[in-house]
């Protein structure tokens, strides 16, 4: 699996050698993706670890533009994940999107039947995708937005891809609560572990950085450490209600209900071994220049 991930560093180190590129997915106890899926397949667990790789180092990249042409830029892979591989203009942008250009037909080769759907969750996650520079005072307000932007969809998506777990519609419909409390976990989570790094970058935008800590101090008109325990005890609480909604799915006694079991438990799987990887990566943990 890590090969995968390593695969779409070292593309972006040949793409854009003057960028600090730094991993998403290395950690002292093994490769993110394989900690987060551990029940998915082999081959498909490495290609969602390339590129989901690849895509949050070309966030980081893209971090730095204007949100005009972020928009375009994301507008642009939507595009060649539809199958539209011509339309890009030349230059260096296109050296960037140029890592995308065969996902498609590398997922439709191992899962025909199941990648039609997760292609759709990668095109849906980038016309979505909102970097403005809006400041958020409130938490609530702010947590709505990050659970979008942390790119809970594309983790949760390549869950279900990886596992061969598909919801019918009546099964979303169920597992909605549920799925709406684990991207606030993994949101939130993120936020918490990422603050020492991201307090101590330079961030060229005008709204600061992106991080339920500085909203938290604004909003309650609290220090960072006391903020950094409200944040803490917001996760704690988070996590336990999408445990309790999971444990109510888990009871459900309807036809097809192994499904939703299956999903759940692939869903705790991920919401532990994202947790796992940021309280332990280097990359929240330790400085990195």
């Amino acid at each position: 699996v890590k090969e995968g991930s390593s695969a779409a560093v070292k593309m972006f180190e040949r793409l854009v050698p003057e960028k600090d590129t730094r991993s998403h997915a290395t950690g002292p106890y093994g490769d993110a993706y394989a900690i987060c899926y551990p029940e998915g397949d082999t081959e498909k667990t490495k290609l969602a670890g390339e590129i989901i790789e690849a895509l949050w180092m070309y966030d980081d990249i893209i971090e730095a533009l204007p949100h005009d042409e972020a928009a375009l830029e994301h507008a642009t892979v939507e595009q060649i994940l539809a199958g539209n591989k011509n339309e890009t203009a030349p230059g260096r942008k296109t050296l960037m999107t140029s890592i995308f250009r065969d996902a498609r037909d590398r997922m439709m080769a191992l899962d025909p039947k199941g990648s039609p759907w997760m292609i759709g969750v990668l095109r849906q996650y980038l016309t979505e995708y909102d970097g403005n520079d809006k400041t958020y005072n409130d938490i609530e307000e702010y947590a709505t937005f990050r659970t979008l932007n942390v790119g809970f969809r594309i983790m949760s998506g390549f869950m279900q891809w990886t596992t061969d777990i598909y919801l019918n519609k009546e099964e979303t419909q169920l597992t909605q609560d549920f799925y709406i409390a684990s991207g606030r976990v993994m949101a939130l989570t993120n936020d918490y572990w990422s603050w020492e790094m991201e307090k101590k970058e330079s961030v060229d935008r005008s709204a600061g950085i992106r991080n339920a800590i500085p909203v938290i101090m604004k909003q309650f008109s609290l220090n960072e450490q006391d903020a950094k325990i409200f944040v803490k005890g917001l996760t704690v609480d988070a996590e336990e209600r999408m445990w309790k909604l999971g444990l109510d799915l888990m009871g459900l006694d309807l036809k097809g209900s192994e499904t939703i079991k299956k999903y759940v438990d692939a869903m705790i799987l991920l919401m532990g071994g994202s947790g796992f990887w940021s309280a332990t990566c280097p990359r929240y943990n330790t400085t990195q220049k």
